[in-house]
C-alpha cells in the first residue's frame, strides 16, 4: 500500500484578510509503518518547529538540545528510522555527534540541518556521515520524500 497524503478541512478557523491568511487545512499523512525520528537543535523555536513538523506529517519525534543528548539517547538503545541534526551545537559540534552515532553502528537516514554553512563545513558534515544536508527551514517539498523513501525501505 502507499503512503497516503491528503487534506483535512478544519472549518472557519482561518483568517480571510490581507496578509493575515492561515490556512485552515493540515496535513493527514498515512504511512506504511510507524516511523520516528530524532531532532537534534539547541535553537528552541526550531527544535520545536521541526518536531511539529515531522509529527504532523505522522512521524513519532523525539528533540533534544544537544548532540551529547543524542549520543546518549542512541547508546541507550533508542532507534529511530531519520535523525535530523544541526551543524552547529554547543560543546558537541553535528559532525562529531553524527561521527560517534555512526560509530555505534547506526544505518538511520541521518539529515544535516542548519541555517548558514561554508562549503568546508558541509563537506565535514557529509564527511562524518550524513546521508542528505538541507537548509533551515524543514519544508515538505523535501522531507515528505525523504519519509517516503524511509518508509519503503522497511
Amino acid at each position: 500500500m502507499a503512503p497516503t497524503i491528503e487534506s483535512v478541512y478544519l472549518g472557519n478557523g482561518g483568517l480571510s484578510e490581507g496578509n493575515n491568511k492561515r490556512s485552515n487545512r493540515f496535513v493527514k499523512a498515512t504511512w506504511k509503518n510507524n516511523l520516528t525520528a530524532l531532532v537534534v537543535d539547541n535553537v528552541e523555536l526550531c527544535r520545536v518547529l521541526e518536531r511539529e513538523n515531522l509529527r504532523a506529517y505522522g512521524v513519532e519525534t523525539v528533540a533534544v538540545e544537544t548532540g551529547e543528548a543524542a549520543v546518549e539517547l542512541v547508546a541507550s538503545g533508542s532507534t529511530f528510522n531519520l535523525i535530523f541534526i544541526d551543524i552547529y551545537l554547543p560543546t558537541m559540534s553535528g559532525p562529531e555527534a553524527v561521527r560517534q552515532i555512526r560509530a555505534m553502528g547506526v544505518r538511520s537516514k541521518i539529515i544535516g540541518l542548519t541555517a548558514i554553512i561554508t562549503e568546508k563545513d558541509e563537506q565535514d558534515f557529509f564527511a562524518a556521515g550524513i546521508d542528505e544536508f538541507y537548509e533551515k527551514p524543514l519544508d515538505p517539498d523535501w522531507f515528505v520524500p525523504i519519509i517516503r523513501e524511509v518508509d519503503n525501505q522497511i
